[in-house]
């Protein structure tokens, strides 16, 4: 019998589509080997030049007080969507180094590539994630 996770928890259903994919993602890798897309994950970048793995001295290069302003943003936003999937993250026992903010940024740049270059933005997303990710 699978468990669908959006039925079982419904904290999955208050969340971004965006943040539901990252989530996705994490939990795919935390799956290591047993997952049929680990030898994928082999391949992909270890870090993404995305605003909110901009660390203090990144930003302050950036110069205009506008784009230090967008940088510090954009990790603030990123800290609120970690912070908002971290009770489901725990509870579903991810590995600790996939909880970390760290990590989550990493996903975040991951999916924001493959958003950009294969999967259009759309509620169907949500059902595709459900059926290939969210299905044990």
């Amino acid at each position: 019998m699978k468990l669908c996770l959006l039925h079982s928890k419904p904290i999955l259903l208050t969340l971004l589509p965006r943040q539901v994919f990252t989530f996705c993602l994490l939990y795919e890798i935390d799956k290591g080997k047993a997952s049929p897309l680990h030898p994928y994950f082999l391949h992909l970048p270890r870090s993404y030049s995305i605003l909110a793995a901009f660390g203090e001295l990144e930003t302050q290069a950036l110069q205009v007080d506008y784009a230090i302003w967008a940088a510090q943003k954009a990790v603030t936003k990123a800290k609120y969507e970690w912070e908002q999937a971290f009770t489901l993250m725990k509870e579903l026992k991810l590995k600790p180094p996939l909880l970390t903010f760290r990590a989550w940024i990493w996903a975040t740049g991951t999916v924001q590539i493959i958003a950009r270059d294969k999967i259009p933005q759309t509620s169907g997303n949500i059902c595709y994630l459900c059926k290939h990710f969210l299905v044990r």
